[in-house]
């Protein structure tokens, strides 16, 4: 596949003989905002949140620089200021996303309290029948609160997990992701392939996002925003492989500080399982993520490199 070079201008020079020195201090950062994050209520981590991401609007110049280049094709109606509001707004979600995230523990105590959830019925129907259901989520809200959204729905989960490299740090981010409803496995290896049949065989509910542009999966390019963009193949893959319907669950940070999960069925099988099929249903997924970020653009992640990917032969 080819590449998208104008992102190079916004790549970060990172030092190969500092990488160890880089992650002791991505780890002591993490710690200590944990620890902070422990000391303070909810909505204080909201506001400590808001300042983190006061401070990564103004320094990540280079994030934001990817930022305003998608938004600028992704959405042409607003101008070069409305889409620098919408890139703040984004990392004002991100700085709250990762405070709240270090102090879920606090929120799963009383989650009807930060959280309501629409579309119910539609978990509680396939509880009624015993069965499960492939969930996806994308990077917008706060999709760090979605293992409590298990709790709160009573059901069990699996999410695969991409390790960073760093061991103190994977443990700290896997072990804040999961609770007795929801378990977050490595991604590629032969436990995390196990532990996702056993989820969907047991009637439970296998948790994936797709509005990324990963390496190492199998990729289709599919419409997103009017761009072919490459979105992983896999979770249609399953949907065929397994039998299972397709859900959503997808957040929205309201202005009181609190969150709405809308939980939607985006398809249901009987599926065919040809390639024509698996390319509508990773269509379909994506016209949905993008519903919903339309909704909301500026609590979507726009910093991720998201176009990076490129069919080939494309100008």
């Amino acid at each position: 596949m080819a590449r998208d070079d104008q992102y190079d201008q916004y790549k970060k020079e990172k030092s190969v003989a500092l990488k160890s020195t880089r992650h002791f201090v991505e780890k002591l950062l993490l710690t200590s905002f944990k620890g902070l994050a422990g000391c303070l209520s909810i909505g204080a981590n909201q506001w400590v949140g808001r300042g983190l991401g006061r401070l990564l609007y103004r320094y990540s110049k280079k994030d934001i620089g990817v930022g305003a280049y998608q938004l600028a094709f992704a959405l042409p109606e607003l101008s070069a200021s409305e889409h620098q509001e919408l890139l703040k707004e984004s990392a004002l979600n991100v700085g709250q996303t990762l405070f709240e995230a270090l102090a879920i523990q606090k929120i799963s105590k009383n989650p009807e309290r930060w959280i309501t959830i629409e579309g119910r019925d539609i978990i509680e129907d396939l509880k009624a029948q015993g069965k499960g259901a492939l969930v996806l989520f994308g990077h917008f809200g706060n999709w760090e609160l979605i293992p409590v959204v298990y709790q709160m729905l009573d059901i069990q989960g699996v999410a695969p997990e991409s390790p960073i490299g760093v061991p103190g740090l994977d443990k700290m981010l896997i072990d804040n992701r999961t609770n007795d409803h929801f378990t977050v496995v490595p991604r590629g290896t032969a436990n995390s392939a196990k532990q996702m049949l056993g989820c969907l065989k047991n009637g439970g509910f296998y948790l994936m996002a797709i509005d990324q542009d990963l390496a190492k999966v199998q990729n289709l390019f599919v419409d997103f925003f009017g761009k072919p963009a490459a979105t992983s193949q896999g979770a249609a893959n399953v949907a065929q492989r397994f039998k299972v319907p397709v859900l959503s669950v997808f957040g929205k940070r309201l202005a009181d500080g609190t969150h709405h999960y809308k939980i939607q069925k985006l398809s249901s099988p009987e599926y065919e399982s040809s390639d024509q099929e698996t390319f509508e249903l990773t269509q379909r997924y994506t016209q949905a993520i993008e519903a919903h970020i339309r909704e909301t653009p500026g609590q979507w992640v726009w910093f991720h490199r998201r176009w990076k990917t490129r069919p080939e032969g494309e100008a």
